[in-house]
């Protein structure tokens, strides 16, 4: 099955309940149409700051490409990342020519070694969320389980 990857704007209780949407009646079905879920697998927090870093032309440093981590899982197995407000203000406002420049880069690092015609939806998806969290005042999440 992989690594589940869903990333998603909300506000804390939302991306509160999303976390822990399997105790909901309905198993989370309500919250995740509500929320427009962008569904990919392979992604954790790592990968994103990596991008973080190469959009910001700097290597990726562990104390300034780190999503903030949020409540997770009761076991463990999955977790919940807000995206930083200097994160999602960057992939808002960047220009689509240096995204393209820097998904050869994503692509070929050592966490993602992937096509990089797989990595552009993805990118598009951050961006349009992004620019979605700061019209909706929201945050930008990253949840992820095993």
């Amino acid at each position: 099955m992989g690594l589940l990857s869903d990333f998603f704007v909300a506000n804390e209780g939302e991306a509160a309940r999303y976390a822990d949407r399997m105790s909901e009646d309905d198993q989370g079905k309500a919250i995740a149409l509500q929320l427009r879920l962008a569904e990919y697998k392979g992604f954790t927090d790592l990968e994103v700051g990596t991008l973080w870093a190469i959009l910001e032309g700097k290597e990726w440093d562990a104390d300034l490409h780190e999503l903030e981590s949020d409540e997770g899982g009761d076991e463990g197995d999955s977790w919940l990342f807000r995206f930083p407000d200097r994160l999602v203000q960057l992939l808002a406002h960047v220009e689509h020519s240096a995204l393209d420049a820097a998904l050869p880069r994503w692509a070929d690092t050592e966490e993602l070694q992937v096509d990089v015609a797989e990595l552009r939806p993805v990118v598009l998806d951050l961006q349009r969320l992004a620019k979605q969290a700061i019209a909706e005042q929201k945050s930008l999440y990253l949840w992820g389980s095993l």
